[in-house]
């Protein structure tokens, strides 16, 4: 094979500096190639046959070019660089993207939930529509119907509005025991008397603490009742008391019926207490007056009555009047002892309502 006619020449350029570079290549010796030839040349090496062949087709072209690599840099340190993801179109909720949704998913699950749907939607609408309706006609009817009436409430529970009574000035007889400027030394007399067997009622009037021991309905009932007392070494003597009424404030009607029915109440028992100490019988109209009086007492509204000395008043004098019953049955000198105890607190919560003018 002849030698090529020229050789190639590479230029390298390292840091700016030209550095040729000389390759030598085999000669070779062009050809025109036979087909006729392929037969012989298989039989040949297969390093014979590849080097023609390589020969034949090898066409190098003339011209020089530079290789220009780039600079060495002493940053060798790779920098990452993050790729940011394309940026999300904005969902379109068209008529377009619907239809596709609907057809990616199940068709006869989406009907079924869409039937639902739409059923519950129809149902919940009904009874709403049904409950507004009701309450339409519900309002309306109200509009119509009378104004309920008052029931009127049970008689225990009413409460009367207050007033005013008119007590009327109590005129009695009494044993009294002694009078006193404090309380200390009737309380010490007193309980003399108690160890004698004797009951007597502290009252306070005009600053002064009087001491009594029995009341009558007249003056010469007192003093043959003050002469029995004397007897026993009680030193007594019969005067007349007068508790001046007032008008109290404050107070129920039934509070103030009883409050002005007192003080005949209280005449008519002074004087049966008066014959049951004397040993004498009460009177059939004595004895009427007081079951009337009674009577009266008895149909006014317990409930009611809230003041404190006024339940004082009507206790006393009810349990004044059974032991005067007592009395009439049986003649017993207990029961009028009991009279004239309880005869004495009443005078005791009479006068305890006029000073608190009813409060």
């Amino acid at each position: 094979m002849d030698k090529p006619k020229s050789e190639k020449t590479i230029t390298i350029k390292i840091n700016g500096k030209d550095r040729p570079f000389q390759e030598k290549k085999e000669e070779m010796k062009e050809k025109s190639w036979d087909p006729s030839q392929l037969d012989r040349q298989k039989k040949q090496e297969p390093t014979e046959f590849f080097a023609s062949i390589q020969t034949a087709a090898g066409k190098e072209a003339d011209d020089s070019f530079d290789w220009i690599l780039p600079e060495e840099t002493e940053d060798t340190e790779i920098k990452e660089y993050k790729i940011a993801a394309p940026p999300k179109s904005p969902a379109k909720n068209g008529l377009g993207t619907l239809a596709k949704k609907f057809r990616g998913r199940n068709k006869q699950g989406f009907l079924t939930s869409i039937l639902l749907a739409v059923f519950f939607a129809v149902l919940l609408g009904t009874s709403f529509g049904f409950i507004m309706l009701k309450l339409v006609f519900t309002d309306q009817a109200a509009e119509t119907v009378a104004p309920p009436i008052n029931e009127t409430p049970p008689a225990e529970k009413q409460q009367t509005p207050a007033a005013a009574a008119d007590l009327e000035t109590i005129t009695t007889y009494v044993v009294q025991g002694g009078v006193f400027s404090n309380s200390e030394a009737a309380q010490q007399i007193q309980e003399a008397n108690s160890q004698k067997g004797v009951y007597s009622q502290s009252i306070k009037m005009g600053g002064q603490t009087f001491l009594f021991l029995g009341v009558s309905g007249s003056l010469d009932e007192a003093k043959e009742i003050g002469a029995a007392f004397k007897s026993e070494g009680i030193d007594v003597f019969a005067k007349e008391v007068a508790l001046e009424g007032k008008a109290i404030e404050g107070v129920n009607a039934e509070e103030k019926k009883l409050a002005e029915m007192v003080p005949s109440l209280y005449q008519s028992l002074s004087e049966g207490a008066a014959s049951a100490s004397l040993g004498s019988s009460i009177t059939p109209e004595t004895a009427e007056k007081i079951e009337g009086s009674i009577k009266i007492m008895n149909e006014l509204k317990e409930d009611q009555i809230q003041n404190k000395s006024l339940i004082s008043i009507r206790e006393e004098l009810l349990k004044a009047s059974k032991q005067i019953e007592t009395y009439r049955k049986s003649g017993d000198a207990a029961s009028a002892g009991k009279i004239q105890e309880h005869l004495l607190g009443f005078l005791a919560a009479y006068q305890s309502l006029l000073q608190s003018g009813g409060q």
